[in-house]
């Protein structure tokens, strides 16, 4: 972004461009990480039944294999672009 300024004569619009985005991203982790707090909060109030522990592995080890399989996704498709697979 910061270079596209430059090339425009615009390096004061880069600025306020990368502040923006700087600040919107800070709110969004910190919106996503509060909503982590209360969300784990909110199971530990939840009553405990017999398979909630195995709900909860089986969850994360389910978004971990999704997060995994994306990645090959995404790394074979740039190695069929750039001809290398």
């Amino acid at each position: 972004m910061m270079l596209g300024a430059i090339a425009l004569g615009r390096v004061g619009l880069g600025l306020v461009l990368i502040v923006a985005f700087s600040v919107g991203l800070a709110g969004v982790l910190t919106a996503v990480g509060l909503a982590m707090v209360y969300a784990g909060r909110l199971f530990e109030s939840m009553p405990g039944g017999a398979g909630r522990g195995a709900i909860i592995r089986l969850v994360s080890a389910g978004s971990a294999l999704m997060i995994t399989l994306a990645g090959v996704v995404i790394t074979a498709k740039a190695l069929l672009d750039t001809g290398l697979l």
